[in-house]
C-alpha cells in the first residue's frame, strides 16, 4: 500500500532514508515528528505523511519539541527557531492538521504520543545527535505498533542517494549530484486532499495550549519549562519564518542576483542571499529557493545542472545562477556528506591526512600573537579586520562568508595547537552564528584547517594549508567601508 502512496507523491526516486512496518497495527491517527524541516509547505515528510493519513483516512497531527537536547544552542537560537515555528503551526492548522507544541526530552516526548499512531513519520538528521535520537526511536520496542517512515527533506539529492561515501571534495561529489540533479528539482508536491479533522487522538500530556498569534505568550512558556535565564546578547535582526525566508529570498532575486557572481565576495557590499539562517532552521527548502529563482528569471529549472557546469563560462544572470545553485547545492550538500560519513567532523582528527600532518609540522613555528578565548570573543586582537568580522557575527547572528573563512584561518596563527584553534573556532561559531551547529558550519570550520581543498605553497604556520591575509583584502576589496560598518 505504501509503494502506491509514493507513487502518489511522485517520489519514484524515493527520498525515504529508511522504513519499518508494524508489529501489529494500531493507533487512530497519523503523526509526523516536525525537527529538522521546520516549514508547511515545501516539505517532503509532511507531504508524506499528509498523503498516508489522506489514503488510510485519519487524522494528521504534527509534534514539535523544544529541547535541552540541542547541543551549543543559545537562547537566542531558541527564540528565533520559536518565531517560525509558531508561524509554521498556524500554518499546519489552516490546512485541518493537528499542531503540538511539547518541551523535554526529544525521544521521550514523541515516544509518549507516537504509541497512539498507526504511522509515525520524522525528517532526516545528519548530525550524530540528530541520528542518535532517530536510531532510538526507529528501534523502540515501545513503538512495534505503528509503521515508522524516515524522509530526507533537506538535501536537493538524498545525501545517502547521492554518494555512499565521503567525498574528498566538491569536485568529486559534483559530478555525482549534477547527473541527477534534475531528476530531483522536476520532482512533483503531492495535490492536498481533504483529510478527516484533527480532534482529540493525539492527547501529549504536556504540551502549550496557549495562542499560537502571540509568540510572547508561547516564548515565555518554553523558557519557563526549558529553565533559561534571562535573556542575553544583542537581538538579531532576521525575522523568523518561512513567510520572511521568503520575502528575503525575493529581494535577494530584485536586488542582488544579478550581481551575486561577480561581487558576493566583497564585504562591504550586501550581494549575499541570507538564506542560511532559514535553511538551517528548515524554513524553506533549497528546492523552493532554486525553483523560485528559476521562475522569477524565466530560466527552466531543469537548467540548473547546465547552469552549475557552465558557470565559468556563462555571463551576467545566468552566471549567478550557477554560482549560487553551485553554493545551494554542491558546497551545502557537501557539508551533509562530510557529516554524514565522518563521525569526527567535530574534531581535526576529520581532516585529510596531508593536512594534518603539515599542520602538525609547522607546530614549533612562532606564533604572531597568543590570544585567550575571552579577548577573541570580545573583538579585542591586533587584526582590526577580524575583530570587525567578529563584532558582525555578535550583532547580527551571521558573517559575510568571504570573512567567514579569513576569521577562521587567522585562529590558526594564534594558537599554539590545532585542536585549540578548532575548539575556539566552533565555540565562537555555535554560540553566536544562527546557521552555526550545522552540517555547513562543521565543514566551514574544517575547511579553514584544509578539508575539501588542496595542499598550496608551504609557509611558516599553516604549512601547506590554504593562507589568507589582511594585504589580499585590502588589495580586493573596500575594507574601509567594512570597518566603519561594523566599529
Amino acid at each position: 500500500m505504501f509503494a502506491v502512496i509514493r507513487q502518489n507523491i511522485h517520489y519514484s526516486h524515493s527520498r525515504l532514508y529508511r522504513e519499518k512496518q508494524a508489529q501489529k497495527a494500531g493507533g487512530t491517527f497519523v503523526l509526523y515528528w516536525m525537527q529538522q524541516a521546520q516549514r508547511a509547505c515545501h516539505n517532503p515528510a509532511l507531504d508524506f505523511a499528509r498523503q498516508t493519513a489522506a489514503e488510510l483516512r485519519l487524522p494528521l497531527h504534527v509534534a514539535f519539541v523544544f529541547s535541552r537536547d540541542i547541543p551549543d544552542a543559545q537562547t537566542a537560537h531558541y527564540r528565533f527557531m520559536l518565531e517560525g515555528i509558531a508561524q509554521t503551526g498556524l500554518d499546519l492548522k489552516r490546512q485541518n492538521i493537528g499542531f503540538h507544541i511539547m518541551v523535554g526530552n526529544m525521544y521521550d516526548c514523541i515516544r509518549s504520543i507516537a504509541d497512539q499512531a498507526r504511522v509515525l513519520v520524522f525528517d532526516h538528521g545528519y548530525l550524530s545527535w540528530q541520528r542518535a535520537i532517530r536510531d532510538r526511536l526507529y528501534d523502540s520496542a515501545a513503538l512495534s505498533r505503528c509503521d515508522v517512515y524516515e524522509i530526507d527533506t533537506e538535501a536537493v539529492v538524498p545525501v545517502h542517494l547521492a554518494s555512499s561515501r565521503e567525498e574528498y571534495s566538491a569536485a568529486t561529489l559534483r559530478r555525482k549530484i549534477l547527473a541527477q540533479l534534475s531528476l530531483w528539482l522536476s520532482e512533483k508536491t503531492a495535490n492536498s486532499e481533504a483529510l478527516p479533522a484533527a480532534g482529540a487522538e493525539c492527547t501529549p500530556k504536556s504540551e502549550y495550549s496557549g495562542s499560537l498569534t502571540h509568540s510572547a505568550e508561547l516564548w515565555n512558556w518554553v523558557r519557563r519549562q526549558l529553565n533559561m535565564g534571562a535573556e542575553t546578547g544583542p537581538a538579531y535582526l532576521i525575522k523568523s519564518g518561512s513567510n520572511h525566508a521568503l520575502d528575503t529570498l525575493k529581494d535577494f532575486i530584485t536586488h542582488h542576483l544579478q550581481d551575486y557572481a561577480t561581487l558576493r565576495n566583497h564585504p562591504n557590499l550586501d550581494i549575499q542571499s541570507c538564506m542560511s539562517p532559514y535553511l538551517h532552521f528548515g524554513q524553506i527548502s533549497p528546492i523552493q529557493i532554486i525553483g523560485q529563482i528559476c521562475e522569477d528569471c524565466n530560466v527552466p529549472v531543469e537548467a540548473t545542472a547546465e547552469l552549475i557546469g557552465a558557470k565559468a563560462g556563462l555571463q551576467g544572470t545566468q552566471q549567478s545562477i550557477g554560482a549560487f545553485a553551485e553554493e545551494l547545492i554542491i558546497r551545502r550538500e557537501l557539508a551533509m556528506n562530510f557529516c554524514y560519513y565522518n563521525p569526527d567532523y567535530e574534531s581535526s582528527s576529520s581532516l585529510p591526512d596531508w593536512a594534518r600532518k603539515t599542520l602538525n609540522d609547522h607546530l614549533s613555528d612562532p606564533r604572531e600573537e597568543e590570544y585567550s578565548l575571552s579577548r577573541l570573543e570580545l573583538a579585542e586582537s591586533s587584526d582590526i579586520y577580524w575583530n570587525a568580522a567578529q563584532l558582525e557575527l555578535m550583532h547580527t547572528g551571521k558573517m559575510h562568508n568571504y570573512m567567514r573563512m579569513y576569521w577562521g584561518k587567522r585562529v590558526l596563527a594564534w594558537c599554539p595547537s590545532v585542536d585549540e584553534a578548532y575548539s575556539i573556532l566552533a565555540y565562537l561559531n555555535n554560540k553566536y552564528e544562527l546557521d552555526g551547529r550545522d552540517a555547513n558550519g562543521w565543514a566551514g570550520i574544517a575547511w579553514c584547517f584544509g578539508k575539501h581543498d588542496r595542499p598550496w605553497a608551504s609557509r611558516p604556520i599553516y604549512g601547506m594549508v590554504r593562507y589568507m591575509n589582511a594585504a589580499g583584502l585590502k588589495r580586493k576589496f573596500d575594507m574601509k567601508a567594512y570597518i566603519d560598518k561594523w566599529h
